[in-house]
């Protein structure tokens, strides 16, 4: 999760934009509505058709049960059928991350937006199953910003941030994420930590234009 700071702004800026843009929003891979990082924005999709797509997802989440149902390697929305497609933490989880990219390039209209996020220096984040559920899922893969570029280099513009830099990165190795939340740490580390394609980094958002 973002721990608040640089890397949460810039990952806000650009929600902010695809939402704008937007009637029709998929979230898809979620296991829930509004899960991870897309919580505390719930209101700002206030007026727009947001789907949320699971993988035989739970239904215990009450008023945020996902929508539906959905294979993202195999989708069943028509072409062109949203504005805005935002995929949080699930191309490490898929076996063919090339099939599932040109799925969500298949769904989102000419013009319209994807914003994603996958881990890079990241340590083992899946279930131990060979199942895709939410209830145990495997972890497969990491992307460099070279790969995540290949992946979606049939988009109009593709740009790749790294959304923590060497410093953060580091805390994170070190399991004292938990410094990020004060205050004083927080500051200093947005200070002097410089987050940059190509070098350490946790996570890597990839913001494209169809």
């Amino acid at each position: 999760m973002l721990q608040g700071g640089k890397p949460e702004a810039l990952f806000a800026a650009h929600l902010q934009a695809l939402i704008a843009g937007a009637t029709r929003i998929l979230d898809v891979g979620t296991s829930e509505r509004f899960a991870k990082e897309l919580r505390p924005y719930e209101a700002w999709f206030e007026g727009k058709d947001y789907v949320a797509a699971g993988y035989q997802p739970a239904t215990t989440f009450g008023a945020y049960n996902c929508d539906r149902h959905e294979d993202i390697e195999a989708m069943t929305f028509a072409d062109a059928a949203f504005d805005g497609v935002i995929c949080l933490e699930v191309l490490e989880h898929v076996r063919q991350p090339f099939k599932a990219a040109a799925e969500l390039g298949r769904v989102l209209r000419p013009g319209g937006r994807l914003l994603l996020t996958v881990p890079f220096l990241a340590q083992y984040h899946g279930k131990g199953s060979t199942t895709q559920g939410h209830e145990g899922y495997p972890d497969f893969w990491r992307f460099t910003h070279e790969g995540l570029q290949a992946l979606f280099e049939d988009y109009q513009r593709v740009e790749v941030f790294a959304l923590d830099g060497p410093i953060e990165f580091r805390l994170k190795q070190l399991y004292l994420t938990r410094w990020l939340g004060l205050a004083p740490v927080r500051r200093l580390v947005d200070a002097i930590d410089r987050p940059r394609a190509g070098k350490a980094t946790t996570r890597h958002l990839v913001v494209g234009v169809r």
